[in-house]
């Protein structure tokens, strides 16, 4: 079964943040906050990453799930939002750009964003930035006041960034992408995969947009 970790224990700004580690080809699912929660990307919602065990693990029942919020529409990202469908209501927040590929399917409780909206969570109020490149409506979530990244795939660990060879993809716009998070002042990043970046974020960021910079 996916493994929880509370992220409170590794930095102190991270308090009433978990994350959920998907299994096989599974993004990591971020859950902020327990009595009204958000849940950051629930995942592709097979047999190995049923979703539920884990909420609930952590204190989060149905009534307790207010929103979800998915940083792009690939299915290892996106597809678990069904499975908490089915017990509960929240509001489902994607980047206009990305609701041509689910939209239809999750009806009114769809809500399209769009660079400097603003989702409200338990634990922060989250700045929608618009990172097209691995998808056309990739987004990141940014929290200036605690330098939180919630970075989806544009940005993981070790100054690595996404592909652009999918659907909707590119490197041009990876690129600019990178640079504009290069731009924001990070502190912590929560990234779709792998682990987080505790400390040094900002370089972290500055040496990925770096990089893919030189494949242009």
């Amino acid at each position: 079964m996916p493994r929880i970790f509370d992220l409170g224990e590794y930095h102190e700004r991270l308090t009433d943040v978990h994350l959920i580690v998907g299994e096989g080809l599974c993004s990591n699912i971020y859950v902020i906050g327990r009595e009204e929660a958000c849940v950051v990307d629930p995942g592709v919602g097979n047999y190995a990453n049923p979703v539920w065990p884990q909420l609930e693990e952590i204190g989060v029942t149905p009534d307790r799930l207010r929103s979800v919020i998915i940083t792009h529409a690939h299915h290892d990202h996106a597809m678990g939002a069904f499975l908490i469908l089915q017990r509960a209501d929240p509001k489902i927040f994607v980047h206009t750009l990305d609701t041509m590929y689910i939209a239809s399917r999750f009806g009114p409780n769809l809500v399209k964003v769009e660079e400097g909206n603003v989702i409200e969570t338990e634990r922060w109020a989250l700045e929608v930035i618009w990172t097209p490149g691995h998808t056309e409506g990739g987004m990141c979530l940014y929290n200036p006041e605690d330098k939180i990244l919630i970075s989806g795939d544009t940005v993981f660990a070790e100054a690595k960034y996404g592909t652009w060879y999918g659907e909707s993809g590119s490197l041009d716009a990876l690129v600019e992408s990178l640079g504009k998070l290069a731009e924001l002042d990070v502190e912590v990043i929560l990234p779709g995969h792998g682990a987080p970046v505790f400390e040094g974020a900002n370089e972290n960021i500055r040496i990925a947009y770096q990089k893919a910079s030189s494949r242009i």
